[in-house]
């Protein structure tokens, strides 16, 4: 969503088509799966106790390309299967399942395989109550036509209670125009700077803010009407202080020495709802204040996937991978605003004038500042996006595999693809080409969920 609906649309398409990446979470009664050798040839296999009329495999050789494929049916084995050739002794297999159960596609946990050995899953984290997969769809209210359920999820564990979750949306209302809130009765209100001072106004350092916030504690399940340009701020332990005006307001500017926002841990969903239904993403184009995940279902049942950080990740956790993870021009992201924030090249010392504002010079023949900001010279989204993952110079700029494999490279949109949803992340502006954003899209939707965790 971060530069045109349509080109995410597009990529979103593209990818579907191949094969349903964004599905639920699977259940480990609904199948049995292992891999068969047989001289140099590994058999992949998936025998299901559903209802399942497809299966495919998403699989990796020594961690080489990923390879997506449709499973064959075997009636002799009553199971699907997939040969690999070639498979010597020590050869490791990476891979998972996405299948349906009826109309429902869903995707399994990676497992593993050595050559010689079983078969063992790579370990997951339980799903309480708190997981955003806890919600059964059929459970989620149908709002009314042309609009859908929205709820707010506490997964912070324990460590803030709902009563400190805040959630605020703000967008156009498409019915008159206007910039507006969303309201608990799942009413668009008008915003003007009026409301910065208006009863209930909030307060910091002696200005007024508007209070357009709710939290989670508050209600259930909200109305989320047409809306475009939405923006969902979150935040924990404090409400947001934002000015609103009649032609928009001013959101939080990490940028700002003097924000007010600056010591509040925060981020952000952005969305439109119209006739064609809802698209929506989680972003790190700007900075990570907190784990999200990102589920939406449609009312036909046939959709409900999920983006956004593994619910396996916690925010200290997070914290010390990247520290792990990033080369050492990108470390400093994670210290220079810390404890509430990663933030972005741009932002950090990638900007004009800092130590690291020529990392991508001589790569391309663009400025790092145009690279990060896809902006300026380079406004061409498909070079934009090549040059950020490293492969400018390769002659194929779609295989995943290739992508931020050397320096120079955008490693700090690297490290949210490594720790997404299927590796799914906007991590720069342009992040949408080639399908690899967070982002979701259905006609039909019946409910937004969004859980903030820590």
């Amino acid at each position: 969503m971060r530069k045109k609906w349509l080109m995410s649309v597009l990529a979103l398409l593209l990818l579907v088509s191949c094969f349903p990446l964004f599905a639920s979470k699977a259940e480990a009664a609904d199948y049995s799966q292992g891999v068969d050798l047989s001289g140099t040839t590994a058999t992949i296999w998936f025998k299901s106790t559903v209802s399942t009329s497809w299966t495919d495999v998403h699989y990796k050789v020594n961690n080489g390309a990923q390879m997506n494929l449709r499973m064959t049916y075997s009636s002799s084995n009553a199971r699907y299967e997939q040969a690999v050739t070639g498979v010597s002794s020590g050869t490791a297999i990476n891979y998972f399942f996405t299948y349906n159960n009826g109309t429902p596609a869903f995707d399994t946990g990676w497992f593993s395989y050595t050559a010689g050995t079983t078969p063992t899953p790579t370990p997951t984290p339980p799903n309480p109550s708190g997981s955003i997969y806890s919600i059964p769809a059929a459970s989620i209210p149908t709002a009314p036509s042309g609009s859908l359920s929205l709820k707010v999820m506490n997964g912070t564990g324990g460590a803030y209670p709902d009563s400190q979750i805040y959630w605020g949306v703000l967008g156009i209302n498409p019915a008159n125009g206007q910039w507006s809130y969303l309201d608990l009765n799942g009413n668009l209100v008008p915003i003007s700077p009026a409301l910065n001072d208006a009863s209930g106004h909030l307060t910091k350092n002696g200005v007024n803010y508007a209070n357009i916030y709710h939290t989670v504690s508050q209600a259930s399940w909200v109305n989320l009407p047409k809306i475009t340009s939405g923006r969902m701020f979150l935040s924990v332990g404090s409400p947001l202080y934002i000015k609103t005006y009649t032609e928009g307001f001013a959101g939080p500017d990490i940028n700002n020495l003097t924000d007010p926002n600056r010591n509040i841990y925060f981020d952000f969903v952005e969305f439109t709802v119209d006739g064609s239904g809802y698209h929506g993403n989680t972003t790190r184009v700007d900075a990570f204040g907190f784990p999200i995940q990102h589920r939406l279902v449609n009312l036909s049942g046939s959709y409900d996937r999920t983006v956004g950080e593994l619910e396996s990740e916690t925010r200290a956790g997070i914290f010390t991978k990247y520290q792990n993870e990033v080369p050492a021009a990108f470390k400093s992201l994670a210290t220079d605003q810390a404890p509430y924030r990663i933030i972005a090249p741009i932002y950090g010392s990638f900007a004009p004038g800092g130590a690291n504002a020529n990392y991508f010079a001589g790569y391309s023949g663009y400025s790092t500042k145009d690279i990060l900001r896809c902006d300026g010279a380079l406004t061409d989204a498909a070079t934009a996006a090549a040059i950020n993952r490293h492969v400018y110079t390769t002659s194929n700029w779609n295989n995943v595999a290739n992508y931020y494999n050397a320096a120079p490279a955008n490693y700090y949109a690297k490290f949210w693809h490594d720790h997404s949803i299927s590796g799914l992340a906007y991590g720069f502006p342009y992040d949408d080409v080639n399908g690899q954003a967070a982002y979701l899209e259905v006609g039909d939707p019946k409910g937004l969920i969004i859980r903030v965790a820590w």
